[in-house]
């Protein structure tokens, strides 16, 4: 099929080149050209992992083509998806983007004479599509939804930094479809896929999305309340406790039955909160809409409290071992995760204007993010360096922010030999405290209080 893409961000992008890949003939919109210079030259304007080399293959092939001029990319296109963002503004989710993206469709469908899907995969509350969407490409079309054009709410499911993964091998794929020619049209771009497919409204469409978020981020937070618990008590290791968990038959099969951990044990695990393009803000918004329709949002308003209060439990760790005026901390990882260089709504923001309030010299290394974190004026002060070893050097602690691969192989002594103080306070428990303690490391990390040490 023929398919244009509005947007180009990690949605957008990697949407297009993965079923440019596929066969399909896409063409990515975007405002800025310099954006679509580089997608155009092989360059992706995002990080996310084997992105790169894709789009790079389906531009030799001929299958994704980037270009500033919406109105021929829709025309020549069956489908067109709808990928701008949805940010927060004032407390409540912006929908300018998404709107104008809809009345420039609106617009060319008025001239267009064959059939057309228009497919939301933004991400946007209940009610959106069969409202302000539908409303604005029928006010510019001049022609009613099922009038030659069709409807459809197809949420994405990629996490950050395994986007591409997710999206060639889906676990589902949802549909919200205002009618069935649309729904039947719009699943050709799936066809090849082999997972279940769900066709429902495009309100429970947008739900889903809405719900799938929300329950990931609410079983972060209470992984971090338990934690916590546990650290109020010297001894009670968060990581046991949770493999412990782990090891239900529910989330991991036992010995002889088929199949591994489930996936979702990764979000049972305590640490320094949520962040992201999408668990802050969906969570956020599900519990605005809550509001909305007249429904208490208890367990959602405590999930973002917990969550706010997490990565100050760093600070809280450090002024119990040392007086932060004056001294250097090196924070090892700023993106919010491993893989993406995503700073939106990383625990490194409220962790960094802390430590810059109590007077501390902030020293910072991540393997992908610095290039974005030094864009950013909450880091105007912070010196970044090109490797671990210089962020730990002469360093009267370090904070470990993001478990990055190459993070977890930092040894006892790489820490001992060069740090001024050897004070680890470990954010992710990737490290072994017993380990660190007998190493002459002052181990300290949430989900933990050692007995001794």
């Amino acid at each position: 099929m023929k398919i244009s893409v509005i947007g180009t961000g990690y949605v957008g992008l990697v949407s297009g080149t993965c079923l440019a890949e596929r066969g399909h003939r896409v063409t990515c919109v975007d405002i800025r050209s310099e954006v679509v210079n580089d997608i155009n030259a092989g360059r992706p304007p995002i990080h996310e992992i084997g992105l790169e080399d894709m789009l790079q293959t389906v531009r030799k092939n001929g299958t994704l083509s980037a270009t500033t001029d919406a109105r021929q990319a829709i025309l020549d296109s069956d489908v067109t998806l709808i990928c701008v963002g949805t940010p927060t503004v004032a407390g409540r989710m912006d929908l300018s983007q998404v709107v104008a993206a809809a009345e420039e469709i609106g617009a060319v469908l008025a001239e267009k004479r064959t059939y057309h899907v228009v497919a939301v995969k933004s991400t946007v509350l209940p009610g959106t599509t069969e409202g302000p969407v539908q409303t604005a490409i029928e006010s510019r079309s001049g022609r009613k939804v099922g009038e030659g054009w069709g409807l459809c709410m197809n949420p994405e499911f990629l996490r950050e930094g395994r986007a591409v993964e997710d999206f060639r091998l889906p676990d589902r794929i949802v549909v919200g479809a205002t009618d069935n020619t649309a729904a039947e049209v719009f699943l050709r771009v799936y066809e090849e896929f082999t997972c279940p497919k769900l066709v429902t409204t495009p309100r429970t469409a947008e739900m889903i999305k809405y719900v799938s978020n929300s329950m990931l981020a609410t079983m972060i937070s209470f992984s971090n309340e338990i934690g916590n618990m546990c650290a109020a008590l010297p001894g009670v290791d968060a990581r046991l406790v949770w493999k412990g968990v782990h090891l239900d038959r529910r989330l991991t099969p036992v010995s002889g039955e088929a199949g591994g951990p489930a996936g979702v044990t990764e979000y049972l695990w305590h640490g320094l909160g949520f962040g992201g393009s999408c668990f802050p803000k969906d969570v956020a918004a599900l519990r605005g809409f809550g509001r909305t329709v007249g429904e208490p949002t208890r367990i959602l308003d405590a999930v973002l409290e917990i969550n706010a209060a997490q990565p100050l439990r760093m600070v809280a760790l450090l002024e119990k071992e040392v007086n932060l005026s004056g001294k250097q901390i090196a924070i090892l990882g700023l993106a919010f995760k491993p893989g993406t260089d995503d700073l939106r709504e990383s625990p490194a923001l409220p962790l960094v204007e802390e430590l810059m309030k109590r007077g501390a010299q902030v020293v910072a290394h991540d393997p992908i993010a610095m290039p974005q974190a030094k864009k950013r004026a909450e880091f105007s002060k912070v010196r970044f360096v090109e490797s671990w070893q210089a962020a730990l050097q002469e360093s009267d602690a370090c904070c470990l922010v993001t478990a990055w691969p190459e993070y977890r192989s930092i040894s006892v002594s790489d820490f001992s030999r060069l740090m001024r103080h050897p004070l680890l306070i470990d954010g992710r428990g990737i490290y072994d405290p017993a380990v660190f303690t007998s190493g002459g490391v002052r181990w300290r990390g949430v989900g933990y209080t050692p007995t001794t040490g």
